[in-house]
């Protein structure tokens, strides 16, 4: 989970990922990005995860790949990462729930 704040923290202090044109205060505090900009990146970045183990593992079925590791450690990030967009996902989807169940 930490590496996760860490690796958001490094795409927040990219450069090409931050617009000038949003208002401050749809920004998050410190991340420099807005939530649905930090879900929508988070989304591409499983996606790319998940198109790149598949690669591998193409690869690794023609005989292109040499080392095995590369495949299985691609092909566990890709799982990893979908197991946690999927949790989030959950974890959104019950929050609205549950804001949905208050009386007004």
């Amino acid at each position: 989970m930490d590496s996760l704040r860490l690796n958001l923290m490094k795409l927040a202090d990219s450069p090409d990922l931050q617009s000038a044109g949003r208002p401050s205060a749809e920004k998050l505090s410190g991340t420099g990005l807005s939530f649905e900009e930090l879900l929508e990146d988070s989304v591409k970045k499983v996606n790319a995860l998940q198109v790149d183990s598949d690669d591998l593992v193409n690869k690794l079925a023609t005989g292109d790949v040499d080392d095995i590791s590369r495949v299985v450690l691609a092909s566990q990030r890709a799982e990893f990462a979908l197991r946690m967009i999927t949790e989030v996902r959950n974890k959104l989807l019950d929050a609205y729930q549950q804001l949905g169940r208050m009386p007004v």
